[in-house]
């Protein structure tokens, strides 16, 4: 593909990544695949898409601990088991071969949309929880989770405030300052070990990390009534199933080039 589109698509998939993450939801889920589509190896798109993910969560944990939202000391005990699987997840993602983790990108995408489908983040938003608790239970759960973080990161998200409000009783807007730490710790964890294994692509990143970034922007100044939502994550769902689709039909494709070959 010619290089100025390529840095194009990506430049619009981080913007589109970036918008949904704001409004809706698994903006992964679209720019993930797209990294794929773009010619970049499994190991490399993976590691490539956490360039819009850490844009991300500096800018919401900026803007958190501007405002004085962020309890520090639960972000700090909740991020440091997490980071440790965070470093099990990226180096199990750097060993796996190039065709058998674009099988598990593959599944990690097709869960996002039953997550989407299911509702399971409106039922995260409408649970009530009383006094925050931090135990090695809920060490162990994040470690688990941090592994997901390092391997895939596609509603890591998701999975973090599962943990947070549902095992240690944090409140939605407690837990959501604790998770983007979180995720902002655990990313430059990741990203420390895929640079150094030469694994991300940094001008595709880069571009997309600005578009994603401009996205964000644009969700979060933008007033979205609810039929805006459920359009926008109708369509997400679609974009999602497309991809699907195309990632089964080249991954068919290249087994049977693989078998003819053999």
């Amino acid at each position: 593909m010619d290089e100025v589109l390529s840095l194009a698509v990506a430049a619009l998939a981080g913007l589109v990544c970036g918008f949904l993450n704001t409004v809706a939801s698994s903006g992964s889920a679209v720019s993930l695949p797209i990294l794929l589509w773009l010619g970049l190896p499994a190991v490399d798109a993976n590691a490539t898409n956490r360039l819009p993910v850490l844009i991300g969560a500096m800018s919401a944990t900026f803007d958190l601990s501007r405002r004085k939202a962020i309890p520090w000391r639960l972000a700090i005990l909740a991020s440091l088991p997490t980071m440790f699987g965070t470093i099990i997840g990226a180096l199990l993602a750097e060993r796996i071969p190039n065709a058998d983790l674009k099988l598990f990108i593959i599944a990690a995408v097709f869960v996002a949309l039953v997550l989407i489908l299911s509702k399971l983040k409106s039922v995260i938003k409408d649970t009530d929880k009383g006094a925050a608790h931090f135990g090695y239970r809920e060490a162990l759960l994040l470690v688990l989770v941090g592994i997901w973080l390092g391997f895939i990161v596609l509603d890591g998200a998701t999975y973090i405030l599962l943990v947070l409000i549902l095992a240690a009783g944090m409140h939605l807007v407690e837990a959501n300052a604790v998770k983007n730490v979180i995720l902002l710790a655990t990313t430059l964890v990741a990203m420390v070990i895929f640079a150094s294994k030469g694994s991300i692509d940094w001008r595709l990143g880069a571009v997309m990390a600005a578009g994603s970034l401009f996205g964000g922007l644009a969700g979060a100044r933008l007033a979205v009534s609810e039929a805006a939502k459920r359009w926008i994550v109708g369509l997400l769902v679609l974009v999602i199933i497309g991809e699907i689709a195309h990632l089964l039909i080249q991954s068919y494709l290249a087994m049977g080039a693989t078998a003819s070959a053999s």
